[in-house]
């Protein structure tokens, strides 16, 4: 009879968990990309970046994740680049500091793998997304999502003016990222 006591309330005490708050940790994440400048591939990173993913253990579908990136931070191993990149053709740094996204409904794909739609900002354009996140177990209170998306530079107004076309820098960025995230708090129903 205690066994059984025990196993109850330990079952009730796990199935009443109705939110885990997951946070990233900024020296184990990454968010980089890979553009085109005259048909040679170059790679970048922004390294000021924070997300939150909120988990509903009743109904993953209310799950949210909710991140922003500091766009002055961009890094491509190039001076000049970075420099242009702050410009109002570009990123516009004094206008448009940052960027962010805002998940609109998760589905579960599987224990490992959720489809994500939601809405990604750049310079006050939004775009509706949506791709598929690999969701790992690194160990008992650390996760890592990764995933790649492609953009269009067109849709967010980067690379304006004399750079419309793309001659000479590509259309298409491909944005690659691999977020660690720490369990912060567990609330209860």
């Amino acid at each position: 009879m205690k066994v059984f006591l025990c196993y109850t309330l330990l079952f009730i005490s796990f199935s009443s968990i109705a939110n885990e708050t997951w946070v990233s940790i900024a020296d184990k994440s990454s968010i980089k990309f890979i553009a085109s400048y005259d048909d040679a591939e170059f790679e970048g990173e922004f390294t000021q970046f924070s997300s939150e993913f909120i988990i509903n253990s009743h109904d993953f579908r209310k799950s949210s994740l909710n991140s922003t990136i500091d766009v002055t931070s961009v890094d491509t191993r190039s001076r000049d680049r970075d420099q242009a990149l702050a410009e109002r053709d570009w990123f516009y740094f004094s206008k448009f500091p940052q960027a962010s996204f805002s998940s609109k409904s998760l589905n579960k794909i599987d224990d490992s793998f959720i489809e994500i739609q939601g809405t990604l900002i750049i310079r006050n354009k939004r775009k509706d997304i949506v791709f598929p996140m690999q969701w790992l177990t690194l160990e008992n209170n650390l996760r890592q999502a990764q995933a790649q998306i492609k953009l269009d530079r067109r849709d967010f107004d980067i690379g304006i003016g004399e750079w419309l076309e793309d001659d000479t820098i590509g259309f298409n960025v491909e944005v690659i990222f691999s977020i660690t995230y720490q369990i912060v708090s567990s609330q209860n129903e």
